[in-house]
């Protein structure tokens, strides 16, 4: 509010400066309680501000960033469409996989390091992950094998193991 009056007194004492009858300045400077030295000094600088021209510049400046911040914005919002979390569950996944395909935990937790940095679980929590999702898949065998068994016209297995069997 504050501000307010201060520019409502600079902009009253320049107009009656600029545009006021012959002891209009007298009166306005005795109503504000100031001289009238001061109220030429801010009609001066109220007609200097008026009429010097907007910073360009600097408008141009805030102009150019906003769009770099832009640009860089629309980058990062692609970035993010196209990632992926490395969540638990696909930690989980990740190390199942790599068992599936015989890769050992310790080679596992590396190839994942890669990509997780320092974040990279442990070999003991990969081989925890990879028990839950061998416990998840084998339950979910047994429904899809008692669901597929009875349709089975043919069968032929390629390998066959045995718990008792060691070879």
């Amino acid at each position: 509010m504050e501000m307010v009056a201060h520019v409502r007194r600079r902009l009253a004492g320049a107009f009656s400066v600029l545009f006021g009858a012959r002891g209009s300045v007298t009166r306005q400077a005795g109503a504000q309680g100031r001289s009238r030295q001061a109220l030429y000094r801010d009609a001066a600088a109220v007609v200097a501000a008026a009429q010097s021209p907007p910073d360009d510049r600097r408008l141009a400046d805030a102009e150019a960033r906003l769009a770099r911040q832009a640009t860089r914005i629309a980058e990062l919002e692609a970035r993010l469409r196209a990632a992926s979390e490395i969540d638990a569950d696909r930690r989980a996944a990740f190390a199942a996989t790599a068992q599936a395909e015989g890769v050992s935990l310790p080679v596992a937790r590396r190839l994942l390091a890669v990509l997780l940095g320092p974040k990279a679980p442990g070999v003991a929590a990969l081989g925890r992950a990879s028990a839950r999702a061998a416990r998840h898949a084998g339950r979910l065998l047994e429904v899809l094998d008692a669901a597929a068994r009875p349709r089975v016209e043919r069968a032929a297995a390629d390998e066959i193991f045995s718990a008792r069997r060691r070879s």
